[in-house]
């Protein structure tokens, strides 16, 4: 590249930042549409217009620039990542001295971090839709409590733009009302795991852990333990869990929907177990990318496709 202070400005210069592999266009539009592995599944905001070629020996005129550098200043602030300077406050006009924006960092270390830093969502960019409450359908139960619930993200593609963005779906579960011990003890469990966010690469309780590295692009079409938490407080239910498993409802490439089974199991060591009175409700939320910067144009939806209590 010649992208550098005394040197003429090449087309390559330009279709390097703007249009080639690992520039603009594969953060910010989509390089690889239908991509199922990563890395090139987990590049894409799906956002529009892409951005232009320039041919060779044709100018590279300011409204190209201009392009280039408002894709760049809406990646940063979607992202959180601080790109002025290198890049100027003000877009290129007609008639301006042609600078190479390339202090404190070069434009092409600018560029890199915005990949670095592609699924990250900054605060005020973003909006959360509530999904729907399923609350359990039975009376009291002794052993086990379990929801299958399949979130629905459109397309494939649809959902990588989803995840990409840096949106996550938020599980919720309630219990109520608290009357024993040991209904607070579920109660307390909830509030430790809420929201237990699933993203691109990973599921993230609220606290306490038990999350793990397995997130959308982890999935496969068997189910596996996104999350996994024992109430550990002592008493002889100290063993109860709830665990989140989450598989992809077809194969990769066919539609973005996933499918979750969250169950709770009475691990009690007394016998016989005590039943458990409360109601039991989990509902999905939706947090997407959203504003003038970066929009994911999808909806989330929710179905519960099975309940049972044991």
């Amino acid at each position: 590249m010649t992208y550098s202070a005394g040197n003429p400005i090449q087309a390559s210069d330009y279709n390097t930042f703007a249009t080639a592999a690992l520039g603009m266009n594969q953060i910010f539009a989509d390089l690889f549409p239908g991509a199922t592995t990563l890395p090139n599944a987990g590049y894409g905001y799906g956002q529009t217009p892409a951005l232009t070629s320039v041919s060779i020996g044709d100018n590279v005129t300011a409204a190209q620039w201009t392009a280039l550098f408002q894709t760049i200043r809406k990646s940063g602030t979607h992202q959180g990542t601080v790109v002025v300077p290198p890049l100027p406050v003000l877009d290129p006009v007609i008639g301006d001295t042609i600078i190479a924006h390339n202090t404190p960092s070069t434009m092409a270390t600018l560029i890199t971090l915005l990949g670095t830093n592609r699924f990250n969502l900054a605060a005020g960019q973003s909006t959360t839709n509530v999904g729907t409450s399923y609350p359990q359908t039975s009376g009291a139960w002794i052993n086990t409590l379990r929801w299958t619930v399949r979130a629905n993200l459109g397309t494939w593609d649809s959902a990588r733009y989803f995840f990409n963005s840096g949106g996550f779906l938020g599980l919720n579960g309630s219990y109520s009302p608290i009357v024993t011990p040991e209904d607070a003890q579920w109660q307390s469990m909830f509030t430790t795991m809420n929201p237990l966010k699933f993203n691109a690469n990973a599921t993230t309780p609220f606290s306490g852990g038990g999350g793990t590295a397995i997130g959308f692009y982890q999935l496969t079409t068997s189910y596996q333990t996104i999350y996994q938490k024992a109430y550990g407080g002592g008493g002889y239910y100290s063993t109860s869990y709830i665990q989140v498993e989450a598989k992809l409802a077809a194969a990769a490439g066919t539609n973005g929907q996933i499918d979750f089974r969250i169950t709770l199991v009475d691990n009690d060591s007394s016998l016989p177990k005590d039943p458990k009175n409360g109601t039991t409700t989990y509902r999905i939320d939706g947090t997407h990318a959203s504003g003038a910067n970066v929009a994911w144009p999808g909806s989330v939806s929710t179905s519960l496709s099975s309940f049972t209590s044991t």
